[in-house]
């Protein structure tokens, strides 16, 4: 007797217990499904905003490159009109004042000194002012105007180039044995590291032309033996040249080997001095005319590629 009762509680009890579960199941069953349906919900709201600002990012960005195009399709088209109509006067016989053969030179040298070789027309413009029939007043204003543009442009291009290399300066007196061409002057010699690569320069003053304002220049390149410099490219060269306040170094500079460049610049010069700048840089800030060769590419392609060990 005492045995059935408790079996009849033992299945009151479970029978509550399973009650209870039954219930919870079934109040629960709903809010997983309202759960479910939230989270699911969230994710595609969460996702198709993604996506939006992800098309919005991408649409902008499509915006601005054309933008861009068109601008820089604009500006070449004037640059192209300006120039056709800058240096076609030069040439046009029919344009004979000086003071608006300067004022186009001055156009052209401000606008286009990164691309053109202009030494030929600063000289050309130098000879018109020697031989015109003006004052000897007028000339020297016309030469000073000339001078100062050359050296303007010389600056603009220095800053450039020393924003991604390495620049050395010299003052240097110059000695009557200098002028008259009887003796050489070796400038202090330079170290300078570029790019992982040190290379050592050596200037040496060979002549002085007080009248025409220049200076013959012999410069030695010695790159030697030293990690990241194949031996071939460790070497050792020369170069001779005339070196005036015309000639600018985005232009008239040495190519050297793991496309990089160096140039030497006059920065003042006058009857009892002259003051020369060294400067160091990577092919990449050279002339726009300037163009690497092949291997280098390759080679610089080959570089990414791999990356550092």
């Amino acid at each position: 007797m005492v045995d059935d009762v408790k079996a009849d509680e033992v299945a009151v009890r479970t029978r509550d217990h399973k009650d209870f579960w039954d219930i919870l199941q079934i109040v629960l069953s709903p809010l997983g499904g309202l759960l479910t349906a939230l989270a699911v919900a969230s994710l595609g709201y969460m996702g198709s905003r993604t996506i939006e600002r992800q098309q919005s990012n991408e649409a902008k960005l499509r915006l601005y490159s054309e933008l861009m195009t068109r601008r820089e399709e604009s500006e070449a088209t004037l640059r192209k009109e300006m120039f056709q109509s800058i240096i076609g006067s030069f040439f046009d016989a029919r344009s004979e004042q000086l003071e608006s053969k300067l004022l186009k030179m001055e156009l052209l040298a401000q606008n286009f000194h990164e691309a053109l070789n202009l030494v030929p027309l600063y000289e050309h413009l130098e000879r018109e002012i020697a031989t015109s029939q003006m004052s000897a007043e007028a000339k020297r204003g016309y030469a000073a105007r000339l001078g100062e543009l050359a050296r303007e442009v010389t600056r603009k291009q220095m800053i450039v180039l020393e924003a991604g290399g390495k620049r050395f300066d010299w003052t240097v007196i110059l000695s009557d044995s200098l002028t008259a061409g009887t003796k050489s002057e070796q400038l202090e010699d330079v170290e300078l590291t570029l790019g992982g690569i040190t290379r050592r320069f050596r200037v040496t003053l060979s002549g002085a032309d007080l009248v025409r304002r220049e200076l013959r220049v012999g410069l030695e390149i010695e790159t030697p033996a030293q990690e990241g410099v194949s031996g071939s490219a460790a070497s050792r060269n020369s170069v001779d040249f005339p070196l005036g306040f015309f000639s600018t170094p985005m232009i008239d500079n040495t190519r050297l080997s793991s496309d990089q460049r160096v140039a030497i610049v006059l920065t003042d010069m006058n009857d009892f001095g002259a003051t020369l700048s060294l400067v160091y840089f990577p092919g990449s800030r050279a002339s726009l005319r300037e163009k690497p060769y092949y291997e280098e590419i390759l080679r610089k392609l080959s570089d990414t590629t791999i990356g550092p060990d």
